[in-house]
Parts: C-alpha cells; sequence; structure tokens
C-alpha cells in the first residue's frame, strides 16, 4: 500500500509447537524482543480503515453502515484521539517514528536512485541508523507518539510504513556510512571468528585486518555469472555485505521496539508494509520476526505462510485490504486472510466514502465485515494453527544467490530491477509459492523453518516427517550436518534446484553439500534449464508477471521444467527421467528433483498440469503424510480448495476457502484468474478418519459423526466448522 499516501491428523505436532514460537538467534548479535501480550480488545479480526480520503469523526455514521469500526492515526493527533477515547473504537498508530528514518521519502529515494544508476556503487543512506543523532531523533517520535496515544483503545504502533534500509526492495546498495561500515565490519569479525585469513579463503583475498575489508556491490560480481561457468561463482563479499546490512536494519528495528516497550509494555510495537523476502531492503523473515511485535506484510513471496510459521498466533500479523471493486473478490479477501489467521486488515479506502455516501461495492459486503469480525474469528485468530508434519526450509542466503541469478539476465542494467519487478518474477518467491500451493491443493499444509531450529535438532524434536528443501541453493557445513541427521533419524529430505550446491556465503562447492545424501553428481558445464540462462522467469522476455513468454524452459516432466541437464545419479537410484536426463533419484528416504515446481503456477488454474499433483502425492505419500481431508464440489474432485485447521482444547476447527491464485500487489487489490462461481455450490467433505461432532458454525447446522459429510459453500467465502478428532 502506498501510504502517505504429527501423527495421520497432525495433532502429534501440538505438543512440540511451542518451540517454533520463541525464535531462536538466527543473525549475529540479534536477540530476540520479548513478546507483548496482545492487548484484549484484539481477540479477533479487526478491520482497521487507513485515513485517505475520509476521516472517521464525520464519516463515523458511514463506517458503521458497513460494520467497520477500526481506523488509524497518523503520528499523534488530538482531534482522533478524542475520538477514540469518547467511543472505545480500535486503532493503530502510524509513523510513530514519523517519516524518513525506516522508510526514505519519495525524494530522497529519487535521488538516491539518479546516484546509483549513475554510480552503481555503494551508497551512504540518508538518515543512517548507525548514526547515533538519527536514532535519538526517531526515538524522539516515538516517545511524543506513543505518550499521546497510550492507555487508551490504541492496538499497535507501527514505526512506520514500507520500511526498508535503502529503497523498498529495489536494490540499493545501502549502508556505506561510515558508523555503517563499522557495523558491517563487526559483523564479519563474528561471522568468521575474528580470523581474517578465513575470510581471506572465503573471499579469494589478502587483507591483513577486517578494517581493510570493503563492501562490494553488486556490480563487483555481476560479470562473474555466466551460465557455462557455474562452478565458479563467488558471490561471498556481496552476500556477506548483504546479510550485514539485514541484521544491521532488524537490529535498528528491535532497538526502536524495546524502546517503544519502556514507554507502552502493554502495546506491541512493529511495522506496516513489509515486503517480498528479497536480498535488499533488509527483509530477511527470520531476523525481521525477532525484532518486531507485529507486522502487516504484502501477501507475497509466501510471507504470509512464513509469518505464521515463525510467529504462531504470539504475535499478529496482518493484511492490506485494497478492494477489488468485485464483491465477490472482496469478500474471498476478508475470508481467506482470517481464515489463515491474520488477526485483521488495513484497508486503504480510495473511493469508499465520497459525498456522504459508501460506494455500492462495499455496501454489498456490510454482512462480510460484520461476519468476519464476530465472535466466529475468535477460535482461529486465538487458536494454535495444526500444519502437517512437513517442514519447509526457509534460507535467506538462498534468496539472496537466486536474485544474483535472477538479475544477471539484465546486464549492466540490473539496477533497475525494481522492488515491484522482483515481487512479480523472483524465482525464490514463486518457487516458494509453487510449492506452498502444492501442498495445498493437496490438503497438506506445511511449516517454514529457519537455520536455527534445524541446527537445534526441533526438527526431530517436534515429530516433523519430510523436510522440503525448496530452492535451497545455499546450505552451510553445520545445516548439511543437521539434514543428515533428521535423515538418520528417519525423516525424508526432498531436495530441488542445485539443492545445496553453494556454501552460506553463496560460493560454489565443488560438489554440492547433500550429493552424497541424494546420491547424484553434477555436470554444470551443461547449465541450468535451457544452457543459456541462470534464471527461470526471465524479466528481459515480460516484465508483468510470471507468463508463458518470460518462463525459461528445456525439457519438461510432468509439465513442469527439468532444471539440471548433467545431473546423474552415483548410488541414488533413477527411478523417473526426462527423456535420458534423471528427474526423480531416491536414495533411502533422501529424494532429489532435478525439477522446478514454478510452472504450476502458470498451469493451476484449469488444472492444465493434471499429472503434477498426484506425482507430488505420491512423493509426500511414500513419507507417511496424507490429507487429512479431501473434498468434492458439485460431485467432482475439488480443486484448488484449502482446508485449514486450528486447535482450540480438544477441539479443531476446521476452515474451507476456494484457494484462487491471487498475484498480490504493493498498491493493489493485484489480479485473480481463478472462477469464485455464479452460487453456492454442494461441498462434501472426506476426512482420512472419522470425526465427533462436525458443527457448521456459521449456520449453526449439526452434521454430527463420520467422516463423510454433505454441506452447502458459497465459493466466495468459508465455511467454518468445529469437531472433536
Amino acid at each position: 500500500m502506498v501510504r502517505s499516501r504429527n501423527s495421520h491428523n497432525g495433532l502429534g505436532l501440538i505438543a512440540c509447537l511451542g518451540i517454533f514460537l520463541g525464535l531462536s538467534g538466527v543473525a549475529s548479535g540479534l536477540e530476540n524482543v520479548p513478546d507483548v501480550p496482545i492487548p484484549e480488545s484484539w481477540d479477533k479480526y479487526t478491520i482497521l480503515v487507513w485515513q485517505f480520503k475520509t476521516n472517521v469523526e464525520t464519516d463515523k455514521a458511514l463506517y458503521e453502515s458497513v460494520n467497520i469500526r477500526g481506523f488509524h492515526i497518523d503520528r499523534s493527533n488530538a482531534v482522533k484521539q478524542a475520538f477514540a477515547n469518547e467511543t472505545k473504537w480500535p486503532f493503530y498508530v502510524d509513523h510513530t517514528a514519523s517519516k524518513g528514518y525506516l522508510h526514505l521519502a519519495d525524494k530522497v529515494r529519487s535521488t538516491m536512485s539518479a546516484e546509483q544508476k549513475k554510480t552503481k556503487g555503494l551508497m551512504v543512506r540518508p538518515n543512517s541508523l548507525a548514526d547515533p543523532k538519527v536514532v535519538a531523533e526517531a526515538k524522539g517520535h516515538i516517545k511524543k507518539n506513543i505518550e499521546a496515544a497510550r492507555g487508551s483503545s490504541v492496538l499497535a504502533y507501527a514505526f512506520d510504513d514500507e520500511v526498508s534500509i535503502g529503497n523498498f526492495g529495489s536494490p540499493v546498495e545501502a549502508d556505506a556510512h561510515p558508523l555503517a561500515l563499522a557495523k558491517y565490519r563487526a559483523f564479519l569479525k563474528e561471522l568468521y571468528g575474528n580470523d581474517i585469513e578465513k575470510l581471506n579463503a572465503q573471499y579469494g583475498k589478502k587483507h591483513s585486518s577486517f578494517d581493510e575489508v570493503q563492501p562490494l556491490p553488486y556490480e563487483g560480481v555481476r560479470k562473474g555469472l555466466q551460465p557455462g561457468a557455474i562452478d565458479k561463482i563467488n558471490l561471498s563479499v556481496w552476500c556477506d555485505w548483504r546479510s550485514a546490512m539485514d541484521t544491521h536494519f532488524a537490529e535498528a528495528m528491535a532497538d526502536f521496539t524495546r524502546y517503544a516497550n519502556t514507554l507502552d509494555p502493554k502495546t506491541p510495537a512493529g511495522v506496516v508494509g513489509l515486503g517480498n523476502p528479497c536480498a535488499y531492503g533488509g527483509y530477511d523473515y527470520s531476523k525481521n520476526c525477532k525484532a518486531l511485535q507485529w507486522m502487516e506484510a504484502y501477501d507475497i513471496g509466501a510471507s504470509n505462510e512464513i509469518l505464521r510459521s515463525f510467529w504462531g498466533q504470539k504475535r499478529p500479523h496482518m493484511q492490506t485490504f485494497f478492494s477489488s471493486k468485485d464483491p465477490k473478490k472482496d469478500a474471498w479477501m476478508l475470508w481467506y486472510y482470517m481464515v489463515h489467521g491474520n488477526r485483521g486488515v488495513i484497508c486503504w479506502p480510495d473511493g469508499w466514502f465520497v459525498n456522504g455516501q459508501v460506494a455500492d461495492y462495499i455496501k454489498a459486503n456490510a454482512e462480510t465485515f460484520k461476519e468476519v469480525q464476530s465472535e466466529l474469528s475468535k477460535p482461529i485468530v486465538n487458536g494454535t494453527f495444526v500444519h502437517d508434519p512437513v517442514a519447509i526450509y526457509y534460507s535467506h542466503p538462498s534468496i539472496q544467490v537466486a536474485w544474483a541469478l535472477d538479475a544477471a539476465t539484465h546486464g549492466g542494467t540490473w539496477v533497475n530491477r525494481s522492488s515491484s519487478m522482483d515481487n512479480g518474477h523472483s524465482t525464490s518467491g514463486l518457487a516458494r509459492i509453487a510449492w506452498v500451493k502444492s501442498l495445498e491443493d493437496l490438503g497438506i499444509q506445511g511449516h517454514f523453518v529457519h537455520q536455527e531450529q534445524l541446527k537445534a535438532g526441533e526438527l526431530e524434536k517436534a515429530g516433523f516427517k519430510v523436510l522440503l528443501l525448496n530452492r535451497t541453493l545455499c546450505l552451510s557445513d553445520a545445516e548439511a550436518e543437521a539434514i543428515k541427521k533428521f535423515a538418520a533419524a528417519g525423516g525424508t529430505v526432498i531436495g530441488d534446484q542445485l539443492c545445496g550446491y553453494f556454501d552460506e556465503h553463496g560460493k560454489a562447492r565443488a560438489k554440492g553439500a547433500l550429493d552424497d545424501l541424494f546420491g547424484i553428481q553434477r555436470n554444470l558445464s551443461k547449465g541450468i534449464l535451457n544452457g543459456q540462462t541462470l534464471t527461470e522467469v526471465d524479466c528481459e522476455k515480460g516484465y508483468k508477471g510470471l507468463e508463458d513468454a518470460n518462463w525459461v524452459r528445456g525439457p519438461l516432466f510432468k509439465e513442469m521444467a527439468v532444471y539440471e541437464p548433467g545431473l546423474t545419479a552415483t548410488d541414488g537410484e533413477v527411478v523417473a527421467k526426462a527423456g535420458e536426463i534423471p528427474v526423480v533419484i531416491k536414495k533411502g528416504k533422501a529424494v532429489y528433483l532435478n525439477l522446478s515446481p514454478i510452472g504450476y503456477l502458470l498451469k493451476r488454474t484449469g488444472n492444465q498440469a493434471p499429472d503434477w499433483l498426484p506425482f507430488v502425492e505420491g512423493l509426500f505419500k511414500d513419507a507417511g503424510v496424507t490429507a487429512r481431508l479431501k473434498f468434492e464440489v458439485n460431485d467432482k474432485p475439488g480443486q484448488m480448495v484449502e482446508p485449514i485447521f486450528w486447535k482450540n482444547g480438544d477441539r479443531i476447527t476446521l476452515c474451507v476457502i476456494q484457494n484462487v491464485n491471487r498475484k498480490a500487489t504493493i498498491d493493489g487489490f493485484g489480479s485473480s484468474d481463478s472462477d469464485l462461481g455464479g452460487g453456492k455450490s454442494k461441498l462434501e467433505l472426506l476426512f482420512a478418519k472419522p470425526v465427533k461432532g462436525l458443527k457448521n458454525e456459521r449456520t449453526g447446522k449439526e452434521l454430527g459423526d463420520g467422516a463423510k459429510f454433505t454441506d452447502e459453500w458459497a465459493p466466495w467465502e468459508a465455511n467454518v466448522y468445529s469437531y472433536t478428532p
């Protein structure tokens, strides 16, 4: 939003789920901020209206007419604060740290972009977060704005909107301020154990001390990225630089959070408008989630599922709501994010309230606004998400390397790869979404884990059966050993796309860290895909999102792109081929997929890849993971229908939602190519195991005991049930 303008049913994991809610140290020197209890008034899904082309005081009756009673305050505002005190309506405070500290103003961003296009080099960040004077100024704003709101109906404080270390997720090589560079070098000292020779061996340099080490912008590594020389790639200097800035940015946010807690220890502090997990911007979610107590993040690159995994429901996450002006799509979006565990939405109300009237497309959802904010939402937003025993690995070094490979196609114009372009074309983001949707379409819910959880053996403790290494290009020796330990304990490991070929710094290995586990070897002289590219989605061939024109592929298997044409098996068993290229190699319970799932996002609607889901289903069935529930819709197998399970005491809350293809954007509803239907449908619920006391919580209908039930469903809404397993 441009503002400022387990067991089969998964229950075996619940007892161990708590270990995933406290994020242990992911980053150098970065400690988790404490939890703040969610305000009692925020015990259900809550709709808040950004004050843009509307005024809550004068439009109060219009808000109430469509069942909305929430808003926002920008910085501090005595009139709106008085309104909140009188009405007790919930609100959040935005720009608590004012503007220009975590988000750089438009004029400054334009200046930075012009400079970088010219130099392609390092840049000093305006209002550097390493400068104590800047930090003190920001805290002065935080103090003033929190003191104006605390003790009222305030739900949360947002330091700023669309925060970043540079220019959102665009490739800005900041921060080269002398104090930020000092932090960078301190980061390197800790990373390399204060051993300069260890760093020199990694970088191929001859520094005599850490004080000599200089950051290297992407331009300094770009020319070494060639399709026929993947084995020569060494991105270590650049990746470490980006990682240092991710940590620096997260530490600044954590400092602000802790300071805000001293002023108001009862109200969570965070940010709104966080972007796609990316190499730039400071968007390492394994670090951001430690620095903040609540967040509104755009649903790009599976950020919604990542937040739910890393935070559970102990720290609120929200979504931006832009109206599509189609009441069915709008209703679907409100229901979708409620049943996925979001604690509300922040609305961008452009055109909603004009000349004393409410727009017809908003009026149409007055009852939806009411119902999603009702008691119905409480067991969901306050429940425990019941995922299946499938861990999906979050590897930020892999996201960095994927960005570098994607951007190589642009040559010297890489500085123009804006965050909006990357949001729609990032291969790491698209592959992540493709796996999430593939699993959801099978009725399987995965759970993201990060490296510290892996290395601590928490996958074994929590009873995970599968570790999915989705586009995990980078692995450290320690991560590789932890994965082998998980496999030795009986876990299934599924890897794809150059899995573990780079180390944790982005340097190509002589062979992949898990090649022996998978029983494979690589000949990367043949490159990847068609042999002429480093990316599967080439923006130079189309920049309006993933489409057939920019989807790069060579051979296909089950309509998915075969990734490494030079892959062969050593002591692994080749169980499937595309021509002469092995695409599935198994060794024990380790499975290597020489495939990318990105094509599924192109072919998902209309079931244009009919063999992909049965293929994936077979892989997970072999690992002991099957769906708890399947559907039939109008007497046909349900397509893109998602079951979501929440635990509350001895009862399960089951939500059923149409899982449409939505391509989110930062300034609008985005696009959706899925049909929500013209009317209600017959829905059959087919449980793998009988359940007791199934009840439709929306209609009150008691469906009883058993394994098969028939009900009615509006595909633009969600059905919400409860039952006892």
